[in-house]
This record gives structure tokens, C-alpha cells and sequence, in this order.
């Protein structure tokens, strides 16, 4: 083959390699929500498109058209042959230019607003309660740039089935239970109620370690558990202790020369208050030594425990995670602090940012989706990430139903954590963690978020 020909062959080859790149990134990109496991039929199938100038791209079911929006308030509308059963969405946009955006559907008279978020970007679930529709309506409210839409799909997703319910697991602190009232079931905004739908209480924290291993109660600690298990009056509610670190001295230090005594002491202090087991937060370790260290407690913590019918919890960052393979098998439950990323707009309760990606992270450390408890934080952040921690029912910051950003902090809303308890009944994830509940509203608020966690789980899944 001569020089010549060589050159003109590599300019065709290389735009050979550029496209077929950009048709696997498109397809990978979008048939990402195979993750999901939904199988029900595509509604956008069934119906006809009408709306701005191409919004048909959208539904067209190819990842090479897109449905490009340059107009606030662009709308695409898909109208059914006759009512349909609806509730949900599942959107994609090229890059993450949409900041607002909202869905409708007609229900024979007008249309009714089901739906509203701030974000689309990549395989978005927007979920709500099913609703009979005649034609669904996307309304993009908002955009940064040009916005292009690159699939939306419309399902009414069934129940799916499991052998344990959904877990939702929240941390209780001992003060926000020391003001209990038995006449009102409540102690501040902690209501007896919770405990209908939390299966499981991480009590925090009740104790911390000592420098050799041992564990010393916090101030009312043991009175406030007695409290709490008043409060859940014989109901299906795990209680685990949550152990911190020492006062002074570290945890790589108990571990490193205490192993043993800190393990016996966890297993008594288990059995003599009767809980369910020990749950630790030790944030963080740093290196493969303190990980190494950590993972060797947890191997024979867990054993111990498993001996007694108890169980082991573990809260753990989304990134940076080092765990033996043995630690990965011994822990039963994983509290994923997802809500400590922060996406690229400064937004720590993102869909994207604190839901999808930090299950996929846990997965590949080696975490069975039974296993983890993706978090949900009850308070608010602000975008530049500084030290600021603002309670959800702090009555200065106005509720939402669907978004709440108040003075550039960001909040979960009863829209968001329902949408990310439905992400994890279709990824089959253990369960649900929430920190911490006295930051939540009254329990029979409509804007109560464990109330909602409850109500998405009623409506998304069912034990079989």
C-alpha cells in the first residue's frame, strides 16, 4: 500500500472510529435505565405528538434526533387513544441545561399539574401517584442554554414485588426524644406515628468508644432509649445503637490496639439494652491502614453479633471507600451519605448527584443493592458547600411541594424523596435512610416527608 493512500485512508478511518464512539456513548447513554428493570409497555408509543416545533424528536426512540427547545415554555403533548394510567416519566436531555420543568396531564376537562423539578439531565424518574389521562403535557419552564431533549419515555409502572419491604431506616438523636409527651405520642416533631412506617432506628448517638475500647454512654442515653421504645409500643422497629468515635484519641487507635475489647463491649452493651444491633459512623478513615483496621473490627464485630441474632450497620461516604472484601460481606446494613455530594449546581439532594450515582458507586465496591439504604437528608444546603445545616421544618424557609431552594440552600421535598424511593424499589436496594428525624415536619403535615416515603412505598411495591 503506498504513502499516499495510507493518507487518505486515515482521515476516513478516524471518522469511522469519532461516530461509531458518539452511536455507543448515545446508546449507552440512553438505555442506561435498563438499570431501572422496567418492563412495562412505553405509553409515548401509543400516542401522538403535537407541541413546539420538535418535540416529536423526544419520542421518536433514536438517540441521534433530539427535540431542541430555544423557547421558555415549549411544550410537547402526547395524546392518547383513550385514557390511560399514568405515573411516570423517564426523561433525557444532552448535557444538563434544563432548570425547570413541569408535566401535566389532561384528565377530560383541563389539564392538572402532576409534576415539577429543576433538573432533567440523564435517565431523570419523575414519578407521582397514578393518575387517568387522557394526554400527558412536558412544559419546559426554564433552561440555561439550549436545551435538547433526547428521550422521554411514559409509563404506569406496577407494583413490584419484594421479599422484604422497602427498609426506611432514620437516625433518631437521644435529645429528640427526651421531651415526650405519652398524652400527645410526641416528643417536638417526633410523633408516635413515624414508627408506622420507619422500620428501623439508628439511635444516635448513644454512646462513644474510649481510648481502650470500651464505650461510655452519653448524657441520658439509657433513659432516652427506654423513651424511644415506648414510643414504638411493640411495633416491627429494629433499634440499633450508633457508637461514635472517642473523645479524644482516634478510632484507628481503638481499633489498632483494642480490637478485641471494643468488640466484646458492642456485643454486651447490645444484648444488655435488647436491641437489634450496632451501627457505627466513623467519618472517615483515612488510608488503606485505617481501613484495614476498620474492615478487621467489622469482620469480628459482625460474627459476634450474627452469633445473637444482631445485626451491624455501617453510614459510609459515596467515594473514597476501601473496605476488605470480608467487611463488605459482614456489614448487613450500608447508611449511604449520599446527601454529602454536591452536584454541578451546588445541589446536595440532586436526583442525579445524591440518588443514581452513589448506589452506582456502592455497587461497585461490592455492595449487594439488599444491603444499602440510600440517604435522604431533612435538611437544606447551601450551594457553595459551607458549614451551614438548615433544619426542612425551620417555619423561616417556605415549603414546597415539588422544589424547594430558598436563598440559594437546596431541600428534599416529598416530590424528591418519592422519586428516589421509587429509584430504589426498581433497583431492588434495601431501603430507605433518612437523617435525621427531627428535622422532618409533623408527622400528619401533607408536606411530611417519612409520611411520603411511607405513601411511595405503599403505592411503588408490596411484599409478596
Amino acid at each position: 500500500m503506498s504513502k499516499k493512500i495510507v493518507i487518505r485512508i486515515i482521515p476516513a478511518v478516524l471518522l469511522l472510529v469519532i461516530i461509531a464512539a458518539l452511536l455507543i456513548f448515545y446508546c449507552v447513554t440512553l438505555t442506561r435505565d435498563n438499570k431501572l428493570n422496567i418492563t412495562e409497555d412505553n405509553l409515548a408509543e401509543q400516542a401522538e405528538v403535537s407541541g413546539s416545533g420538535g418535540s416529536g424528536f423526544a419520542f421518536d426512540n433514536s438517540a441521534l434526533t433530539t427535540w431542541t427547545v430555544n423557547q421558555k415554555g415549549a411544550e410537547a403533548v402526547l395524546t392518547f387513544d383513550d385514557f390511560k394510567d399514568v405515573n411516570a416519566l423517564l426523561l433525557n436531555e444532552n448535557g444538563f441545561n434544563v432548570t425547570a420543568f413541569s408535566v401535566y396531564y389532561d384528565d377530560g376537562e383541563e389539564w392538572q399539574l402532576c409534576y415539577r423539578q429543576n433538573e432533567i439531565g440523564i435517565n431523570r424518574l419523575a414519578t407521582f401517584y397514578t393518575v387517568k389521562a387522557k394526554a400527558i403535557k412536558l412544559v419546559i419552564d426554564d433552561f440555561k442554554h439550549g436545551a435538547r431533549i433526547s428521550d422521554v419515555k411514559v409509563y404506569c409502572l406496577k407494583q413490584r414485588e419484594r421479599e422484604e419491604k422497602l427498609r426506611i431506616t432514620s437516625y433518631v438523636t437521644v435529645g429528640s426524644v427526651k421531651d415526650y409527651d405519652p398524652e400527645t405520642g410526641k416528643s417536638g416533631t417526633i410523633d408516635e406515628a413515624i414508627f408506622d412506617v420507619v422500620t428501623d432506628v439508628q439511635f444516635i448517638a448513644y454512646g462513644r468508644f474510649t481510648e481502650d475500647g470500651k464505650v461510655t454512654n452519653e448524657a441520658d442515653a439509657p433513659e432516652c432509649l427506654d423513651i424511644l421504645k415506648t414510643m414504638i409500643a411493640g411495633r416491627d422497629v429494629n433499634i440499633r445503637l450508633t457508637i461514635f468515635p472517642p473523645a479524644s484519641g482516634t478510632m484507628a487507635d481503638v481499633f489498632r490496639y483494642h480490637t478485641d475489647e471494643a468488640v466484646k463491649t458492642v456485643v454486651d452493651l447490645v444484648l444488655e439494652k435488647d436491641v437489634a444491633g450496632a451501627d457505627f459512623d466513623w467519618e472517615y478513615p483515612r488510608g488503606k491502614e485505617e481501613y484495614a483496621l476498620y474492615s478487621n473490627f467489622l469482620v469480628k464485630l459482625s460474627e459476634e453479633l450474627h452469633k445473637h441474632g444482631k445485626t451491624l450497620s455501617v453510614a459510609v461516604s459515596p467515594w473514597g471507600l476501601n473496605f476488605s472484601d470480608e467487611a463488605v460481606k459482614a456489614i448487613d446494613q450500608v447508611q449511604i451519605m449520599a446527601y454529602d455530594l454536591f452536584d454541578h449546581n451546588g445541589d446536595n439532594n440532586s436526583y442525579a448527584g445524591s440518588c443514581a450515582s452513589s448506589i452506582d458507586y456502592l455497587l461497585e465496591q461490592g455492595f449487594r443493592p439488599e444491603q444499602l439504604n440510600l440517604g435522604i437528608s431533612y435538611y437544606g444546603r447551601p450551594s457553595d458547600a459551607s458549614g451551614v445545616w438548615v433544619d426542612y421544618n425551620d417555619p423561616d424557609y417556605p415549603k414546597d411541594e415539588y422544589v424547594m431552594v430558598v436563598d440559594d440552600i437546596y431541600f428534599n421535598t416529598i416530590t424528591t424523596v418519592r422519586d428516589k424511593a421509587v429509584y430504589c424499589i426498581l433497583r431492588g436496594v434495601g431501603g430507605i435512610m433518612t437523617f435525621s428525624q427531627n428535622e422532618d415536619l409533623p408527622f400528619d403535615d401533607p408536606l411530611s416527608l417519612t409520611a411520603q416515603l411511607g405513601k411511595a412505598r405503599e403505592a411503588f411495591s408490596k411484599e409478596v
